[in-house]
């Protein structure tokens, strides 16, 4: 049996651990001050950090976290992440990316976020590996530790690293994250998660598969979720808690799990997963859950977070 290791963590200046819910911005609405509330509410219920990316809104959404953050007290302003890895051209929103890991451009677009956030340094700074060709990776993760040693930035993370990705990484510098996507839906994560080295903190996002798993459905949704909802639904009231809550503690309890990054469209979703992290599934809520996925379609990942160890 493969042994579970114990979540790293990532702390804020003072020390603190970051939260284990987070506050993803990339659903934030076209309202200006839908952010600032957002905002709020999140600090105001102990969420401690933001994660965020450059590519929502080509920009937009920075922008206006970085007006939110300008408007609280130094004290109160939460723990940032930001993500650097696609160009584009033009102001539109619809600007076609194009991913890169040319040294010189990350460390320019590094450079435009701060500015879009209003702040000389980087809590923590991801680097997406979607290009095609990784030839120019290991002098991309040289140039950021660079920065990490200058003071630049404080944290580094890899979006969806392979361990191939990780592995060179890591005898360069050490990773402090890893960023995955992991829902009831998109499980694919789970079948990688305990080759983590145990120095890099894995962060979850999209726990909610972009509102899939707890939105009303509608004419497009996908039939072979409704048991899936209507399940989420039960186990909620058994908890005295929400859909969004108990979707959200699944994906917290995998091994290695730090924290999740939920995306919020106003201050009432932030209200909906808040308390995830204090929600235990028990073994009955974890295998009604897994007995339900596999219809969802193969090559998804595993089913049940606590029996991962034993595939492996």
């Amino acid at each position: 049996m493969t042994e579970l290791r114990t979540p790293s963590t990532l702390t804020t200046d003072d020390g603190e651990p970051l939260s284990r819910i987070g506050l993803g911005t990339a659903a934030f609405g076209a309202e200006e001050s839908q952010a600032d509330t957002i905002i709020r509410r999140a600090i105001d219920l102990g969420i401690n950090w933001i994660d965020t990316d450059a590519v929502s809104g080509r920009g937009e959404v920075e922008r206006r976290v970085g007006r939110s953050l300008a408007a609280l007290p130094v004290g109160e302003r939460p723990f940032v992440m930001m993500a650097i890895g696609f160009d584009w051209d033009g102001r539109s929103p619809r600007a076609r990316l194009r991913p890169t890991l040319e040294p010189r451009r990350l460390r320019l677009q590094l450079e435009r976020s701060l500015s879009r956030l209003g702040t000389n340094t980087a809590d923590l700074v991801k680097l997406h590996l979607a290009t095609p060709s990784d030839a120019l990776f290991e002098d991309a993760w040289s140039m950021l530790l660079d920065l990490r040693q200058s003071g630049l930035v404080r944290s580094l993370g890899l979006i969806a690293p392979d361990s191939a990705h990780l592995e060179r990484a890591e005898r360069i510098g050490a990773c402090d994250s890893v960023h995955v996507e992991l829902s009831l839906i998109d499980r694919r994560a789970g079948s990688d998660l305990l080759w983590r080295t145990p120095t890099s903190a894995v962060i979850a996002c999209r726990p909610l598969a972009g509102g899939e798993l707890t939105d009303p459905p509608t004419e497009a949704s996908d039939d072979a979720l409704q048991p899936v909802r209507r399940l989420l639904q039960t186990i909620a009231a058994r908890r005295r808690t929400t859909p969004a809550a108990v979707a959200t503690a699944w994906s917290l309890s995998w091994p290695g799990v730090a924290a999740v990054a939920v995306g919020a469209r106003s201050a009432d979703e932030v209200v909906a997963v808040a308390k995830a992290a204090e929600i235990e599934l028990s073994v009955r809520d974890l295998s009604d859950i897994a007995k339900l996925l596999p219809a969802l379609g193969g090559g998804r990942g595993p089913v049940h977070p606590h029996r991962v160890a034993d595939a492996a």
